[in-house]
């Protein structure tokens, strides 16, 4: 085919995909798509552009590619094999473009990331896993995304997403430290730390000794698991918003899971919450009567006073909306003044919850039970530095599908391995209620 040829049928084809490409964007209800969309159609004005200017220069000379007409020989006697002097290229390589890009490819000139997980060829072979159980998928390095616990691993694309929707859902989550070490690692909790002492130009400094270590930690392997129903997946065409509906619908299933894990955790089979951490001090279990707890000075007393220093500016309180306004809000000085008023972020208008100058972390009663409902030696409170806690995970999010016989259905479920436990048991209080007989 002569090389002018070749050109203007190139031109044309890009130009038809691009006609394709602005009817999907039209009809497209999609924003992330539509912008998926609008980088292709840049692509391709970029390459028809390139193309026109090599076709602009094949004219100038009076040529068709090929040394005028139909001859194969140039001045010279030799076979032409290389481009007509004056031709431009500017990035453009008709060999590696021709044929119609298809939406979601990398467009020309960026570089093509290497991660099988970020690749659109796995997006796609993702989505079709989820959608019919097929899996296609024949990349570079295939180890990296199955694995025999949790399966096919989700794509890079949903993995940001849900991300981004644990940081907004994710009271306790995202306050708490985030490891991502191998299991069986120690973590040595250091009690002691070096002191300073002044010295002369005389004296030198005593060697200090190190941290004394008292006890340690170390994480496990447990796998949780959010299951998803496949008639939903099945319904969804385009692949933007399958990833986008895949991500918020983990997020709001590990984000629950987790916040009721830091809690609740039984550590068997699971992480250890705090509530079930048998490390915790018994001097840190403070109880309160309905009186005493209605009283602001026996509250300081009884704990704030309590609370070592090292501690104090950084802790945080996890407690129900119904104790927070029952019990906190409407507690009064002795000539039954409030002592809180409501403050609201002007940004977003949400109540800005502190008490005694400390953030509080308002829960669902499922996770903690609030004062009134509470019995006997009832948690109905929480006070601890939020960076003593540690959920240790890779975050890496596999896929499985199996049919649920049972209901005579397929079902999605997204595993991930995770641990999580108290890491500096020092500063964690719990406050429990305490009650008198009448």
């Amino acid at each position: 085919m002569k090389f002018k040829e070749y050109l203007q049928k190139l031109i044309k084809n890009k130009r038809n995909h691009m006609e394709e490409l602005q009817q999907r964007s039209d009809a497209s209800q999609d924003i992330d798509e539509v912008r998926a969309i609008g980088e292709q159609l840049k692509a391709l004005r970029d390459e028809i552009t390139d193309a026109e200017e090599q076709l602009a220069a094949l004219d100038d000379e009076g040529n068709e590619g090929d040394d005028g007409g139909s001859g194969t020989q140039n001045g010279e006697g030799e076979g032409r094999s290389t481009l007509p002097d004056g031709v431009m290229v500017r990035g453009f390589n008709p060999m590696n473009t021709y044929g119609m890009s298809p939406v979601g490819s990398y467009p020309q000139g960026t570089q093509r990331n290497d991660d099988p997980l970020s690749s659109y060829e796995y997006r796609q072979a993702f989505m079709r896993y989820v959608q019919t159980g097929e899996w296609n998928y024949e990349g570079r390095a295939a180890a990296q995304v199955n694995t025999a616990d949790i399966g096919k691993v989700i794509p890079n694309t949903i993995m940001q997403e849900l991300i981004k929707e644990l940081k907004v859902y994710g009271q306790l989550y995202n306050k708490v430290r985030k490891l991502n070490v191998q299991g069986g690692v120690e973590f040595p909790i250091e009690e002691l730390v070096p002191t300073v002492k002044w010295i002369t130009e005389t004296t030198v400094s005593e060697e200090q000794k190190a941290p004394e270590i008292k006890t340690s930690v170390s994480f496990g392997y447990y796998i949780a698991e959010a299951r998803i129903a496949q008639s939903l997946l099945s319904s969804i065409v385009s692949l933007p918003i399958l990833e986008s509906e895949i991500a918020k619908l983990l997020a709001e299933a590990f984000v629950k899971e987790f916040d009721n894990m830091i809690v609740n955790g039984t550590g068997s089979g699971a992480p250890t919450g705090i509530l079930n951490d048998s490390r915790v001090k018994a001097a840190n279990k403070i109880a309160f009567t309905e009186t005493d707890f209605a009283d602001w000075t026996k509250i300081r007393k009884n704990f704030f006073a309590k609370i070592p220093l090292a501690y104090r500016g950084q802790g945080i309180f996890i407690m129900t909306v119904a104790t927070w306004e029952s019990n906190i809000m409407t507690l009064k000085d002795k000539n039954d003044r409030p002592l809180y008023t409501e403050t609201y972020d002007p940004v977003t208008g949400n109540q800005i919850c502190r008490f005694n100058g400390r953030e509080v972390v308002l829960v669902e009663p499922d996770i903690l039970k609030d004062f009134d409902s509470a019995v006997n030696n009832d948690v109905f409170a929480i006070y601890l530095k939020p960076t003593d806690y540690a959920i240790n995970s890779n975050l890496q999010i596999g896929f499985k599908r199996y049919f649920d016989e049972d209901k005579n259905k397929w079902v999605n479920k997204g595993l991930t391995i995770c641990d999580g436990k108290l890491l500096d048991v020092n500063g964690v209080f719990l406050l429990t209620k305490k009650v008198t007989s009448a």
